[in-house]
């Protein structure tokens, strides 16, 4: 069933609540998603006061977006069991989640970022010590022991931020989840949490620093722990941020006197550090059913720390079985959680066992029952019908214990004539009069609970046909390049009007509310979706709504001058310039924002070749700019970036087009004949098609 590979102890305030992102666009029939990238949709909040943060970073390895003024976000991500999620906001620790994301699905995840808890400018030359007031927590900054992660000169001063997070007051604050990899490798294993501690050092650009190469730094992380007997000496454990694992490196020893214990060691590199075991574990093994006595498939099964500070998950599979790992000889708590979608929180949605203490696999012979949703009706509206002809819809609903018995609400307007509603929620019959009618219905499931709602259904005159759009799918379009797609609708009477009632259509194209054509010549790159509505002149009104969604894709580049950059330092046989051609090539790499521009310029056969590489981050920013020559008396290689030193003086625009160097300075990285290593500074401008 399941091994500790399996054990999904790693989400961090995630949801596991999943649901189709593509809908209907027309007809029923699914929009196709531009890719196999899912969905990351939720809310970040401050652990302080649970108020929203707006304005934070949101990132995955194919999209980038900010919070709203209410903390919420969308964001596309890659599928997978382990999707890296980076949350960043002014005054705050940065926080790497870990979720899991279906293609072309929704995933629903809340974020809680911790303060900061202290913030001090640091010399780099002369070190300092930084601690939080009325906290244990400390890092101390040695003499001339800072560079910066991606390499270059280090700055005059930094900005030293610390962040102490006790997992133990919830265990959702813990960065990565509990998983971890022991030194020397293997698979990831359950960890036990004794504090975490987040330590971020940048310079006045943003840069961020670690320690330099033989440089360490002492840091004290506040104990936080469940457990009455927090081990002497524990080891420590790095949050590695491309997997969101923590990994073990040294070690720290408890000290100082409660309430005031901490655990110091010695560290080579900063981020998040986490003082950890690897405790020893048993499997709780048991099964999940409804109210009902079915089998619960697919559901987060939890166990979560009484007298340690740690949790495990499994899912439950076809069978309603689950086995998830626990602490040996301590005691947790076993239950059911579900992501609420409008608290942004998880919830225990069934009853909830203590287990333990054991040194043997458990075995619960009783099932977890799952508590039913509350009962709701989910049929949106009923489509209308015509005099004479026979109608038939199945009213639907969803939560409370199945079993549902249907009725017309005392309050409610009567059917239309010759139309019925039986218990089991069947609206049928041959209706006999036109007119548009407002009903109430009731929906009781087999444990007493009702629900309520109310519907407007019309019957249309006879040949009338109620209003629909047809339009199957919005092709895709090419910047750069005439889009044009007509909207079609079938039924309603007299002239329609379009509109979009929702999301927007791609940049440069609009909608003629007449006609329903979709024209223009797109200028950027990218998915779009929305809601697009039609209205008919009849008496009364009748009006349909679809979801689209449409991608537009970037233009082939073609020939001709691309602009030109100076080259200064580089060696004679190089040359002092750069003129982009007609052999130029733009591509752009791993989703919207992200990737490269590149161009290409032939002097000649094996005389000279000459290629720029322009990288972008998610965020749309410059990462590494690379510039590579080839002749005929040999080679050399210049660039910057996170192997070569920072990049200074790129701008990228995508939507106009245009990458401006200013004065950047590329660093040699291959010798060549002339034996010429040193640096070479481009200025100029190139363009590309926007994107």
């Amino acid at each position: 069933m399941v091994l500790l590979s399996k054990i999904f102890g790693f989400f961090l305030m995630l949801g596991l609540v999943s649901g189709c992102a593509s809908d209907r666009l027309g007809g029923g029939t699914p929009v196709p998603a531009p890719s196999t990238a899912g969905t990351l949709m939720g809310q970040v909040v401050s652990l302080a006061h649970g108020s929203p943060v707006s304005g934070a970073t949101v990132k995955t390895e194919v999209g980038t977006t900010t919070t709203a003024g209410d903390g919420k976000f969308s964001v596309p991500a890659p599928p997978g069991d382990r999707t890296i999620v980076r949350v960043e906001a002014n005054g705050f620790a940065e926080t790497f989640s870990v979720a899991r994301v279906i293609s072309r699905q929704a995933t629903n995840i809340g974020v809680k970022l911790v303060p900061i808890g202290a913030t001090t400018t640091v010399s780099v030359t002369e070190g300092d010590t930084v601690s939080v007031p009325y906290s244990p927590a400390r890092v101390t900054i040695p003499t001339n022991g800072l560079v910066p992660q991606a390499g270059g000169t280090p700055a005059g001063t930094v900005t030293v931020s610390v962040a102490p997070i006790n997992p133990a007051i919830d265990p959702n604050l813990m960065p990565g989840g509990f998983e971890g990899i022991s030194t020397g490798g293997g698979a990831a294993k359950l960890i036990e949490s004794f504090g975490v501690m987040f330590v971020d050092i940048r310079d006045s650009a943003g840069a961020r620093y670690t320690l330099a190469g033989g440089k360490t730094s002492m840091i004290r992380i506040p104990l936080g722990t469940q457990s009455a007997n927090p081990p002497a000496t524990v080891s420590l454990w790095f949050l590695d941020e491309t997997v969101g694992l923590w990994k073990e490196e040294g070690t720290a020893t408890l000290q100082g006197t409660a309430p005031d214990q901490y655990y110091e060691g010695t560290v080579t590199h900063f981020g998040y550090w986490n003082a950890d075991i690897t405790p020893e574990q048993i499997l709780v093994t048991g099964c999940v059913k409804d109210a009902n006595g079915l089998p619960v498939t697919n559901t987060l099964v939890r166990t979560e720390g009484i007298d340690y500070t740690g949790v495990a998950t499994d899912l439950t599979a076809d069978d309603g079985t689950f086995q998830v790992a626990m602490r040996r000889n301590s005691r947790a708590k076993l239950g059911l959680s579900e992501f609420d979608q409008q608290t942004f929180k998880f919830v225990l949605i069934s009853n909830v066992v203590k287990v333990g203490p054991s040194g043997t696999d458990i075995h619960r012979a009783n099932c977890l029952v799952k508590l039913p949703r509350p009962l709701a009706i989910t049929t949106m509206a009923p489509p209308g019908g015509n005099v004479g002809a026979t109608y038939n819809q199945t009213l639907s609903a969803d939560g409370g214990v199945p079993g549902y018995v249907w009725s017309l609400n005392p309050a409610s307007n009567p059917l239309p004539a010759e139309l019925a509603l039986t218990e089991t929620g069947i609206i049928s019959g041959t209706p006999t009069v036109a007119g548009t009618t407002t009903i109430i219905v009731n929906v009781a499931d087999s444990a007493g609970a009702t629900a309520t709602t109310e519907f407007t259904l019309t019957i249309y005159a006879p040949g009338v046909q109620p209003l629909a759009i047809t339009t199957a799918a919005l092709p895709a379009g090419t910047v750069g390049t005439g889009y044009n797609a007509t909207l079609t609708a079938t039924g309603g009477t007299g002239a329609k009007s379009w509109s979009v009632s929702a999301g927007s259509l791609p940049i440069g194209v609009s909608l003629n509310a007449a006609s329903g054509v979709i024209s223009g010549t797109p200028t950027r790159a990218g998915a779009f979706f929305g809601t697009i509505r039609v209205q008919d002149s009849g008496t009364p009104h009748q009006s349909d709504e679809i979801s689209f969604g449409t991608t537009i894709n970037p233009a082939a580049v073609s020939g001709g001058s691309l602009g030109m950059l100076t080259v200064t330092g580089a060696p004679t046989n190089v040359g002092r310039t750069f003129v982009a051609d007609g052999s130029v090539t733009t591509t752009k790499f791993a989703g919207f924002t992200g990737g490269g521009i590149h161009w290409n310029e032939t002097r000649g056969a094996g005389v000279h070749v000459t290629t720029v590489t322009v990288s972008l981050d998610p965020a749309g920013q410059v990462s590494t700019v690379g510039f590579l020559f080839i002749d005929s008396k040999g080679s050399g290689g210049w660039g910057c970036g996170p192997a070569a030193g920072d990049c200074h003086g790129v701008t990228v625009n995508q939507i106009a087009g245009s990458a401006t160097f200013t004065n950047v300075v590329l660093k040699g990285a291959n010798s060549n004949s002339s034996g010429h290593t040193g640096p070479i500074t481009l200025n100029g401008t190139l363009t590309f098609t926007p994107f």
